[in-house]
């Protein structure tokens, strides 16, 4: 199936759907659509790992200092779970951003590269996000994935194996060097995936920079030099985005009051709380919550 006949099968089903900001499922476990009617001004967001085939319009997100953009025909690999920012560049009613994406398995990655030939132990970090051009073989792939949508009765039987074809793709692709590490337990970049995820599980705990560069076989100053190149901030600055995310997913979507969402979090005093809310999202967590309604702009991709 080329890249257009697999946006037209993919804009039926973004059709079915009133709105659009947010991802949504669409009949397989960990497969989703992305559809934007509109530019949209930088906003924080919190990305997984995952695959991402953008078939109509423009995404860009920035990790660091380093900007990368999501256009019609690219294939976007984000390896680690990162709170960053990004805006819809190219979009419209009629021409929306479209993107088909899945989850990465992280098990599966690892399973697969441990069969790949090469070795990636004297690689030095890479960023966690990396776009190329994608090849037929994705798209294909990614085509038969999504006609299982009508096969209900196939999905058990054919649904692994589709994925694990697209897990090995990626691994093989130019642009896949970021799971190729992370698929080895012993590279740099694997163990900053692994404290990275160890941040994410416990945000709202005290964070133990000595701790984590011990568990990583690294030095505090190596420690922070990898971090900074595979997620684009500091540890700090990650905890914090992880915690500010969460928070205002507690504050919109779950009604939770400022001072219980900060408490929730880590925060011990609201004032900060409130201070850096702010910094990040434009306005303080009250002001936040009478405008955004029902929009909640998060993991989409």
């Amino acid at each position: 199936m080329t890249l257009q006949a697999l946006k037209d099968r993919v804009l039926a089903h973004a059709r079915q759907r009133p709105g659009g900001l947010d991802p949504f499922e669409i009949g397989l476990p960990g497969l989703s659509i992305s559809v934007h009617r509109q530019p949209t001004d930088l906003f924080a967001v919190r990305y997984w790992p995952i695959f991402c085939l953008v078939l109509q319009g423009a995404k860009q997100t920035s990790i660091g200092e380093q900007i990368v953009t999501f256009a019609a025909g690219r294939s976007v690999i984000i390896g680690v779970e990162l709170p960053t920012f990004a805006r819809v560049l190219r979009a419209s009613t009629n021409e929306p951003y479209v993107a088909l994406s899945i989850h990465l398995d992280l098990s599966l990655l690892k399973e697969l590269g441990a069969e790949l030939e090469g070795s990636t132990r004297g690689e030095s970090p890479l960023p966690a996000i990396a776009s190329g051009e994608a090849d037929e073989a994705v798209i294909d792939a990614m085509s038969r994935l999504l006609g299982l949508v009508d096969k209900p009765a196939a999905i058990s039987v054919l649904q692994p194996l589709i994925v694990r074809e697209i897990h090995f793709w990626l691994l093989s692709a130019g642009h896949g060097a970021i799971l190729r590490q992370i698929a080895h337990a012993n590279t740099p970049t694997a163990r900053i995936a692994e404290a990275a995820a160890r941040i994410r599980r416990t945000f709202a705990e005290p964070l133990h920079i000595p701790q984590l560069a011990r568990e990583t076989g690294m030095s505090e100053s190596t420690f922070h030099l990898h971090f900074r190149t595979v997620c684009g901030t500091t540890p700090l600055q990650f905890q914090k985005r992880l915690r500010l995310l969460e928070a205002r997913r507690l504050i919109l979507a779950e009604d939770h009051s400022v001072s219980a969402a900060a408490l929730s979090v880590g925060y011990e005093s609201p004032t900060q709380f409130s201070r850096e809310f702010s910094r990040l999202f434009g306005l303080p967590p009250k002001r936040a919550r009478q405008a955004a309604g029902k929009e909640i702009q998060e993991v989409a991709v």
